[in-house]
């Protein structure tokens, strides 16, 4: 079941726990992550951050994230998300441009999501933490759009939130709108990606106004359309 609530502010921070998950199944772990890396030697094992304790009340959306390596990450989805005690959070900068396409990447062939669509975003990580343990959200969803899109949120109108649960996955969205129309965008991405030979995104599209989510799009998508797009 998928359920949307409308924020007003975000605050995450990064606490000082090992996740127990991780830690009980290392040794699988390990062993599931060579096979990943075997099939595809491109992806890298690095560090990420998993949310546990998200609540929204009155508006105000908290949790707390722990680190772990990005091999137990994948292990735990690929193996059904097995722990109910934790869910991966991650932030959306939900881009509309001003002929009012909502952006939408496909993800390239070499990628763990290779042919998925959905508007750019990226896992949580280390780096997302501020001196004071609060984790940068908004830096994320700049960092993440800026790198594999080309476009600056720096340059677009902020707008409403919300937070969507949908079971395992929480994505923290908020609106911006762009100066450009579609074309704009995609002369933007395309001169971004023009000497990347993996770029993460194969292309983006637009999703207009009365479209619907298709079954590239996870669930959380559809419900961001008709939030956001409605």
């Amino acid at each position: 079941m998928i359920r949307l609530e409308t924020i007003v502010s975000v605050t995450l921070r990064r606490v000082p726990r090992e996740w127990a998950y991780a830690r009980d199944h290392r040794e699988r772990i390990d062993r599931h992550w060579a096979q990943a890396t075997a099939a595809n030697p491109k992806l890298w094992n690095g560090r990420t951050l998993i949310c546990t304790k998200a609540r929204v009340k009155e508006g105000h959306f908290t949790a707390e994230l722990v680190e772990t390596d990005y091999a137990s990450f994948v292990a735990w989805r690929d193996w059904g998300r097995p722990d109910e005690t934790v869910v991966n959070c991650f932030g959306i900068p939900a881009a509309f441009s001003a002929d009012g396409g909502l952006l939408l990447g496909v993800m390239s062939a070499w990628t763990l999501n290779a042919g998925m669509a959905y508007p750019p975003s990226g896992s949580l990580e280390p780096k997302d933490v501020k001196p004071d343990g609060t984790v940068d959200i908004f830096g994320n969803m700049r960092t993440e759009l800026l790198e594999e899109t080309g476009l600056d949120l720096l340059h677009a109108v902020p707008g409403p939130m919300a937070a969507i649960f949908e079971g395992p996955r929480l994505a923290i969205v908020q609106r911006h709108d762009f100066p450009l129309n579609f074309a704009e965008m995609e002369q933007r991405f395309a001169a971004h990606t023009a000497d990347d030979p993996h770029p993460e995104l194969a292309r983006i599209e637009p999703l207009w106004k009365g479209q619907v989510a298709d079954h590239r799009m996870p669930p959380y998508v559809a419900e961001l359309i008709r939030h956001f797009h409605g």
